[in-house]
């Protein structure tokens, strides 16, 4: 039972250590010039006062002597002492080819320029620095050490909680193969029923009616539901893996359709699915003069999202292909001359991950402004994302029918039907 996120609090603290050995070598190195700079001024001010009498006239053998002197204090390069004519007359230092900060002053006797004294102090490198502050860095390095293993040891969940994440991904993960069963059992008795109806001898034919086809010329409403992928992972995996995904996903989009239609007293099959799952995502519409067809549509959509959030959850878990979702609802946008499907296309593009937007008419709009909170489009380019809203979220009713119909298509329930209702969705 490890403690959630222990690699990125583990690169926090690394980030935190390096920080904080940067700032104490900063700190360090700032206090060092200070320093270096008031030893410098008065070693130059005490050498120019020592060696004043041995310049006029100059004294090189006392010089030098004097110059040896100053020499051993381990901070210091180099020490030149110049006459009036910048001509060397002693030098000393143990460390002449190091670098350092030079110290220059003048020695002045009767306001006369007699000489001048130069001393090359030592600056330190970053190693050096790193050197001298070792145990700072040392006990930095424990003290992010010890955090670490404090936060494995309170941040780690307890038994009862860790057997609860269990019970809740297993329950989660039998949900979703009974839905599998049942979905492929509906099918098989389908099938079944349907060789069995052939195979029937009947008197006279039975007049069967036919699914409703979409009529480009009647208004419609589209629901297109897009992957996000910004990462272009589609396009890395194969068809055995995203065929099963694709396949899931539009069982979840078949039952959100069903179980949508029943409430608002709908037929799934007034749902034409235009474009099954593939890369490209799904689009559906409906037409604009069923009764509560905006509303219904907007349900799957918002059914769907849920859906695909808890597979998205699971999957990410497994460590299993799985990506987002984002959805648009349009109606014909004619100032555009976009139909409903190219219009509810274009407005997916505009989306992020677990988003959703809509473009209605007024009359729509009105309909269903009661249930869902809307805000605008952020920055829009054009006619259609600047007459389009975001759904924002939506009220008490509407959530929880939303979170009612998620939890049956996951629980897999068959529901009886009226006879109506049991005609397989249409597709063009």
């Amino acid at each position: 039972m490890n403690a959630p996120r222990q690699g990125l609090f583990a690169s926090l603290l690394i980030i935190s250590f390096a920080l904080h050995t940067f700032l104490l070598v900063v700190a360090t190195t700032h206090q060092l010039n200070e320093n270096r700079a008031s030893q410098g001024q008065l070693m130059t001010s005490q050498l120019v006062a020592d060696s004043l009498t041995e310049l006029e006239p100059a004294n090189t053998v006392s010089l030098a002597l004097l110059a040896n002197r100053y020499a051993t204090n381990p901070s210091v390069a180099s020490i030149r002492i110049l006459d009036s004519q910048k001509q060397v007359l002693a030098t000393s230092g143990l460390a002449k080819t190091r670098q350092g900060e030079v110290f220059v002053r003048d020695a002045l006797q009767n306001e006369k320029k007699v000489g001048s004294i130069e001393i090359t102090l030592i600056k330190p490198s970053i190693g050096e620095i790193l050197r001298t502050q070792w145990l700072a860095i040392l006990f930095s390095f424990i003290l992010h050490a010890l955090i670490w293993l404090a936060y494995r040891a309170i941040a780690r969940p307890t038994r009862s909680e860790f057997l609860a994440r269990l019970n809740k991904e297993a329950r989660l993960k039998h949900e979703i193969q009974q839905l599998m069963e049942a979905l492929e059992a509906e099918k098989a008795d389908k099938t079944l029923a349907i060789a069995q109806a052939k195979q029937q001898v009947k008197p006279k034919p039975l007049k069967v009616e036919l699914p409703v086809e979409f009529n480009k010329e009647q208004a419609a409403i589209a629901l297109n539901i897009q992957y996000y992928d910004p990462k272009q992972l589609m396009n890395t995996v194969n068809q055995s893996v995203s065929v099963p995904y694709f396949n899931l996903c539009q069982i979840f989009l078949n039952k959100s359709i069903e179980l949508s239609a029943q409430h608002f007293k709908l037929n799934s099959k007034d749902f034409v699915i235009h474009q099954e799952f593939n890369q490209q995502g799904s689009l559906v519409t409906v037409a604009a003069d069923k009764p509560s067809a905006a509303h219904c549509i907007l349900m799957i959509g918002s059914v769907f999202q849920l859906l695909s959030d808890v597979l998205y959850k699971r999957y990410r878990e497994d460590k299993r292909f799985v990506l987002q979702t984002r959805c648009a609802v349009t109606t014909d946008v004619e100032a555009m001359q976009l139909d409903a499907m190219q219009a509810a296309d274009r407005l997916t593009h505009h989306l992020i991950a677990k988003e959703m937007a809509l473009y209605l008419s007024n009359d729509l709009l009105k309909q269903i402004g009661e249930n869902y909170q809307l805000v605008s489009m952020p920055n829009p380019t054009n006619v259609l994302t600047r007459h389009a809203f975001m759904i924002n979220g939506m009220n008490a009713e509407s959530a929880e029918l939303a979170q009612n119909i998620r939890t049956e298509i996951l629980k897999g329930k068959k529901k009886s039907v009226t006879p109506h209702e049991v005609n397989p969705i249409s597709a063009s």
